[in-house]
């Protein structure tokens, strides 16, 4: 008797046999993608593995700010998809690097914007270029015909995975809809 395929990260890849069907598979690679120890090896060898070091966290922040900086921090805890009391203190190690910097808002004096100075710029340039030479190493098994294959297949994952979670939450009575939503 056929047994059905574990449902675990621990999985190794090499049992993803004709046992499990489409489905299973597809779901259980895309646990693996995010939360896998595969995933979290590749995290630690960019952001830990080089010359510098940084926390995941800490990462995750100044790559925000880098994206839509200078902002408030509850604009970068939106962005974040966190509480802003745990971006202020993400963002507090951060200004403690000397790698964000706050200012006040030229429109609204009550408002604190958070911004990279050229020292976070530089940091921030490190990991992403690690990164993306990762990524490069890791892509070269792919032609380039199947990386623009799965660029788009993995850009379609991520849109229906937002749409999906953007119908939870409309669907949802206890979620709270922000004002103009």
């Amino acid at each position: 008797m056929d047994e059905d395929p574990p449902r675990a990260l621990g999985v190794p890849i090499d049992s993803i046999d004709e046992r499990w069907d489409v489905e299973e598979r597809l779901g259980t690679l895309w646990r693996m993608a995010r939360f896998g120890p595969t995933v979290e090896g590749l995290r630690r060898h960019v952001l830990q593995g080089g010359e510098r070091s940084i926390e995941a966290g800490q990462f995750r922040a100044l790559d925000a700010v880098a994206g839509h900086g200078p902002c408030a921090v509850r604009e970068l805890a939106l962005v974040m998809g966190l509480e802003p009391s745990s971006v202020t203190r993400a963002l507090s190690r951060l200004e403690a690097e000397g790698w964000i910097e706050k200012n006040r808002s030229t429109h609204d004096q009550r408002e604190v914007l958070v911004g990279l100075t050229d020292a976070g710029r530089e940091q921030h340039r490190y990991f992403v270029d690690r990164a993306f030479a990762t990524y490069q190493d890791i892509f070269v098994v792919f032609s380039g015909q199947e990386r623009i294959v799965l660029a788009d297949l993995l850009e379609r994952m991520l849109k229906s995975t937002e749409a999906v979670l953007s119908d939870a939450v409309d669907l949802d009575p206890d979620s709270e809809r922000r004002e103009g939503d």
